[in-house]
């Protein structure tokens, strides 16, 4: 019976001091919530950054323009022509297929008499495939800005210094829009520009310029950037907050569920351990008093042997004085069988004094 109330007792959990567990509880449950928002933030980061990239195409793609004057015996074409490759032959396209652009020649031309005696002229331009696939074509006029001579006389008069330090030029920047809107094709995308020049022009540098035209969300994201950004990632902060939210319910309902299966489990095993112990503890007393019984009953044989060989060798010794004796028992011999009785009965009765000191003395397990 003790060690069954030993290992009942065992079997419950000693509660800890409710002020330290439930401090330690908020603290754990603090540190997993910064970490579940710091994990939140920075994935919302990350994903605004992938879907930018993704979405927003770059805005301007410029290449410079070198061209090609007609030779001066006129062999061949009389134009001033130039070619613009756009993508190397490592790269398959570089223009968004959703994307509309514009497409423009900048021209830096000085402000020379033959330029200003050219007037008038056209600028073409082809759109070509890797493999010389025509896919887009234009064809836009130009024309520099007429400035009297009394006009440029006076200009030069002003910028007299800067021209004379270097720091400025006497040249006039042409802007020529060539492609209002044009949208690249995913089978055939455009890789090379070709540029031709009706007459011959003085020309300082040129420059192919494809801009993006944004709308929508896409002007959004590159002219806002900032508050578009803060308004993207708030949103998927809080959609991933609730998203978390919810798992970590069902994460908490499930533990729980989990622990009050194993708690009613181990609770069970304890009762039947308790309950086992208790049968373990009656029967191990019962096998002790059983055993002390069975030595003190042998030790009452023993001595109840000893009494009888007594007995036997009495009678062996009174059978020498006659037939008589041996029938008729005389005084001494019926004193010496009381005297035997006697010592029978104190030997039972030290026997039963042993069995009980015996049954005393083992403890109990």
């Amino acid at each position: 019976m003790t060690r069954g109330i030993g290992g009942f007792v065992r079997s419950i959990a000693v509660p800890e001091p409710p002020t330290l567990r439930k401090g330690a509880s908020v603290v754990v449950r603090m540190m997993l919530v910064g970490a579940a928002l710091s994990v939140v933030v920075f994935t919302s980061v990350a994903l605004y950054g992938i879907f930018y990239r993704l979405y927003v195409p770059q805005l301007l793609h410029e290449s410079p323009v070198y061209f090609h004057y007609p030779a001066p015996s006129g062999a061949g074409s009389s134009n001033t022509t130039a070619v613009v490759t756009f993508v190397p032959e490592s790269d398959y396209k570089f223009l968004s297929t959703s994307q509309a652009y514009r497409v423009s020649l900048e021209l830096e031309v000085p402000t020379s008499d033959t330029n200003q005696q050219v007037g008038s002229f056209m600028v073409y331009l082809e759109l070509q495939t890797r493999r010389g696939v025509v896919v887009g074509q234009s064809a836009r006029p130009a024309i520099m800005q007429y400035r009297s001579r009394m006009v440029r006389i006076m200009q030069t008069a002003v910028w007299a210094v800067p021209l004379a330090l270097g720091l400025s030029r006497e040249a006039e920047h042409l802007h020529v829009e060539l492609v209002d809107v044009l949208y690249d094709r995913h089978f055939s995308p455009i890789t090379s520009a070709h540029i031709a020049l009706s007459k011959p022009l003085q020309v300082y540098g040129a420059r192919l310029v494809i801009c993006a035209q944004f709308s929508g969300l896409r002007y959004w994201m590159y002219y806002w950037r900032l508050p578009t950004a803060i308004v993207f990632i708030a949103a998927a902060v809080v959609w991933q907050a609730l998203l978390t939210a919810g798992a970590w319910s069902v994460f908490e309902s499930y533990t729980a569920r989990s622990a009050g299966r194993i708690e009613s489990k181990d609770a069970v095993l304890s009762a039947s351990r308790s309950l086992t112990g208790e049968d373990t503890g009656d029967h191990v007393s019962d096998t002790a008093h059983r055993s002390r019984y069975a030595s003190a009953s042998t030790l009452t044989s023993r001595k109840r042997d000893r009494v009888k060989r007594k007995r036997r060798l009495q009678l062996t010794r009174g059978s020498v004085s006659g037939e008589r004796d041996r029938s008729v028992p005389s005084v001494a011999s019926i004193e010496a069988l009381g005297e035997d009785s006697h010592e029978n009965e104190h030997s039972d009765a030290d026997a039963d004094a042993d069995a009980d000191s015996d049954s005393r003395n083992v403890p109990d397990s």
